[in-house]
């Protein structure tokens, strides 16, 4: 757990200050990996991202402060900082993973609303977790899990609006504003416009899924690439997502497999949780946390499960498995996490 406030360079310079080993840290295994697996020498890299960059000081200035203030704090370059950002998301497209469901207050035993993820990663990626706990100036304070406290990943805001995220495989990606920037953004959101408006940001580089809802029950998940998004609104009270297109309007941004039997199976893998959870939400008597917490820790298809785990027949360095597990409680304000494989542990409770 790491804690910051203020205007954006402050609360940046906080946050690197306390992630400072965990952010030299994936500055450096970003930079052994890019070398190994696309033979790309960083200062190249950098280069490259500076061209992104150019896209934030131009429509989110205060976003490039507060990067600032971490790279301050975390004695690294914007330009390390920046590079990160823009190559973390390599990891997400190799293992294609994550499984969102969300609930509204109507369906649920507590009367609570509920946004839930599983986050499936290489595991080497869970020793760069950390829970942000922050009060930036002049926008909603928000509770986060991150990686370094520079990649955010789920987490709710002071606003009453929740967030989740899927990683897609967009075939219009470009030079522009970096997916995890754009989900960085959304945190300072007061309404769910704002939300949805942030999710969509014009110049963006590509999109995820992003799933959004507040404490009143507007629940959306919202299906974008680089050029083109739609929302899809829970109008039942609940919605499921993962890792493909499901609209008409936006399967033909759905990259072309190319006779790869991994990104084949990566998608078969998406579709089967995408309807494996709809079906347990479907048929469940009673939605509850402690149920959304059972459907989090499903196996069947296993490995390739709701819960994921370590596939052998895939390559070692693209294998993937749930690093942790959460339920956002927007009512409550509350978020639940399970480090690790949620069949293997317990949920603990953490509050804005």
């Amino acid at each position: 757990m790491v804690e910051a406030s203020g205007p954006p360079s402050q609360l940046g310079f906080e946050l690197g200050t306390q992630c400072k080993d965990l952010g030299q840290q994936m500055v450096e295994d970003c930079r052994q990996e890019l070398k190994q697996r696309y033979n790309l020498e960083w200062d190249r890299a950098k280069v490259i991202a500076r061209k992104y960059l150019a896209f934030c000081q131009d429509s989110i200035p205060e976003y490039v402060e507060e990067l600032q203030g971490y790279a301050r704090g975390a004695e690294l370059s914007l330009d390390d900082v920046f590079t990160l950002l823009c190559d973390f998301s390599i990891a997400k497209k190799e293992v294609h993973g994550c499984t969102d469901l969300a609930v509204s207050a109507n369906l649920t035993r507590e009367k609570h609303v509920l946004i839930a993820h599983n986050e499936d990663y290489p595991p080497r990626y869970a020793d760069y977790l950390c829970l942000v706990r922050a009060k930036p100036q002049d926008v909603p304070a928000f509770l986060s899990v991150t990686w370094g406290g520079i990649i955010f990943g789920v987490g709710l805001n002071s606003a009453g609006l929740g967030f989740g995220i899927n990683g897609l495989s967009p075939n219009d990606t470009r030079v522009g504003i970096p997916a995890f920037v754009v989900f960085r953004i959304l945190f300072g959101a007061k309404t769910i416009v704002e939300a949805l408006t942030y999710a969509n940001l014009p110049h963006r580089e590509t999109s995820d899924n992003v799933v959004v809802a507040d404490n009143n029950g507007q629940i959306y998940s919202i299906e974008g690439s680089a050029t083109d998004f739609e929302l899809i609104h829970a109008t039942d009270g609940y919605l499921v997502h993962t890792n493909h297109y499901v609209t008409q309007k936006m399967r033909k941004y759905e990259s072309d497999f190319q006779d790869d039997i991994k990104s084949i199976r990566g998608y078969m893998c998406s579709v089967a949780r995408y309807n494996r959870a709809l079906s347990l939400l479907r048929e469940s008597e009673e939605i509850s946390l402690q149920r959304i917490m059972e459907i989090l820790r499903d196996h069947v298809n296993y490995p390739c499960s709701i819960c994921r785990h370590l596939d052998e027949k895939v390559k070692v360095d693209d294998r993937g498995k749930t690093i942790f597990s959460s339920v956002v409680d927007l009512t409550a304000q509350e978020l639940w996490i399970c480090c690790g494989n949620p069949c293997l542990g317990e949920y603990h409770r953490y509050t804005l």
